[in-house]
């Protein structure tokens, strides 16, 4: 059996606060452990456990791929065409005349808490945040400002208040609107050790100013990390470490992007089709014992009554 690859899949690409790319998310929760007022170090398992103390009323806030898979999670999955009579047309790099399209996947819950899928998640929720800032109709580019609130505020507030106050500092500082993701805690860049330290990050748009007189004021740290040259790479990069928590939201919306003041038309479903003849792809089965790519990706491969189609609800009577 021959293949040929036609669309391998890249690696998830993030950014960091001064823009510069970088492949793949680091898997940030898989090394942290947490428990009320104290240090646990019980997961040994890891592959470099980390211990992070917090405060008693910040339990429940967790790093993306904390919780648990799904027994099927990560697994290889197919969808492909077989009408190989219509597939009449080669390609520039790749034979593709009378051969079987199939496109190769691992199956994913998208869920944050998902310790094989959380990248997944992450990407998904990167392209809603760049969605809905596209829709944006207003002057300027989308920036991304980082929002430290005052240490005695962190200890006095419950969280929806602090999460309240840092959209109010923000319009103070001539933040439009725009997406907020919740960062419990921050990563030291020599030893990696993390810590908690809550903060916030912003992608949206505006222009900010007078934030050394707003410190003066309220205490609260507004640091501009200038205009993004990706949105979907600097949300994701932000969601493969942000705050997950049970009964409350990672991302919010606010400002003059909230739900109720920008109204997005919904991002439609992108269809699965064949690249040659147009067909919808169909779940299949691989039954043959060549071994098939270990990447994800779209391939081209030799006919073979060793691809079937997933039988549909009803094929059988």
């Amino acid at each position: 059996m021959t293949n040929a690859v036609l669309q391998p899949k890249a690696d998830l690409s993030r950014e960091r606060e001064g823009g510069i790319p970088n492949a793949g998310i680091l898997p940030l929760a898989k090394s942290t452990t947490l428990k009320q007022d104290s240090v646990l170090n019980s997961h040994a398992h890891m592959e470099t456990p980390i211990v992070v103390w917090v405060p008693k009323r910040w339990v429940g806030w967790e790093l993306p791929g904390h919780g648990k898979s799904y027994f099927d999670c990560g697994r290889w999955r197919l969808k492909g065409c077989l009408n190989v009579d219509a597939h009449v047309q080669d390609g520039i790099l790749e034979p593709m005349v009378g051969k079987v399209f199939v496109k190769l996947y691992r199956r994913s819950c998208l869920r944050a808490e998902c310790p094989i899928c959380y990248e997944k998640w992450a990407g998904k929720e990167a392209s809603k945040i760049e969605w809905r800032l596209k829709a944006w109709s207003g002057a300027g580019e989308p920036i991304h400002v980082i929002v430290s609130p005052a240490m005695k505020d962190v200890h006095h507030l419950a969280f929806t208040s602090l999460r309240q106050k840092c959209y109010d500092v923000a319009r103070v500082s001539g933040f439009l609107g725009g997406s907020c993701i919740f960062h419990p805690f921050r990563q030291k860049s020599r030893s990696k050790a993390w810590y908690f330290s809550p903060h916030f990050h912003l992608i949206g748009f505006g222009w900010i100013r007078g934030t050394k007189r707003g410190y003066q004021k309220h205490g609260w740290v507004v640091k501009n990390a200038g205009v993004r040259r990706t949105v979907s790479g600097t949300a994701l990069y932000q969601l493969s470490h942000c705050g997950i928590h049970q009964k409350l939201h990672s991302v919010t919306w606010f400002g003059k992007l909230s739900y109720n003041r920008l109204k997005v038309p919904e991002k439609p479903i992108e269809r699965e089709v064949c690249p040659i003849c147009g067909s919808k792809l169909r779940d299949m089965y691989y039954f043959g014992s060549e071994a098939l790519p270990e990447a994800e990706g779209c391939y081209w491969f030799d006919y073979s009554p060793s691809f079937q189609y997933k039988p549909k609800y009803g094929d059988y009577g």
